[in-house]
């Protein structure tokens, strides 16, 4: 850079070059700022994308859970199922086949009680499940003896609704962690229970 100074000028030597060195520096603390900015919003987009898998990972421990309910009381079993732990309460064989037929109380509140569903490499559901009641449906074939009225098949036991809260906590990397709470509902007889 080359600076022209006129000898008539004599008090404003080096002013430009000041000038410019200001310059520098302003242009110099937007750059960092800009770069810091950056980095945020990435720690932010990549903060979100964890919560998000944590979110989907619990909720998909709700329909999990109900179809889990459903094959349970259809075949009076509990199933043996890959990805799929259920916890061991003091040396009962079968505790959730127990609490879901509803013969056994409810055991807690901790969603790690039940049942946990692994859904990848670093993502698992873990599902507490409260049988809260049952309630025969009008219209069904228990209500009028021939099971061809309405829901249900009659002598199969259609017609009988069974109700549960599925409470959902989605685990996903990062340790992050997500919780659902939903209810569900089992109509005996009825293929998917909905």
């Amino acid at each position: 850079m080359i600076l022209f100074c006129s000898k008539d000028n004599s008090g404003e030597q080096g002013s430009v070059m000041v000038v410019a060195l200001v310059i520098l520096v302003l242009l110099t603390i937007i750059g960092i700022s800009a770069t810091t900015t950056t980095n945020i919003e990435t720690q932010i987009a990549g903060n979100e994308k964890v919560q998000k898998i944590a979110f989907y990972t619990a909720d998909s421990g709700v329909p999990t859970s109900a179809k889990l309910i459903s094959a349970i009381i259809d075949s009076q079993t509990q199933p043996t199922l890959a990805d799929v732990e259920y916890a061991e309460v003091g040396g009962v064989t079968d505790p959730l086949l127990r609490q879901i037929m509803g013969y056994d109380p409810y055991d807690g509140g901790d969603p790690r009680d039940d049942v946990t569903f692994t859904f990848g490499s670093n993502t698992t559901a873990s599902a507490d499940i409260e049988r809260t009641g049952t309630e025969i449906l009008a219209g069904g074939g228990v209500e009028f003896g021939s099971g061809a009225e309405g829901v249900g098949g009659g002598a199969a036991g259609g017609g009988v609704a069974i109700f549960y809260d599925i409470d959902s906590l989605g685990e996903g990397p990062s340790n992050s962690q997500s919780n659902i709470v939903a209810g569900y509902r089992k109509v005996v007889g009825v293929a998917g229970g909905l």
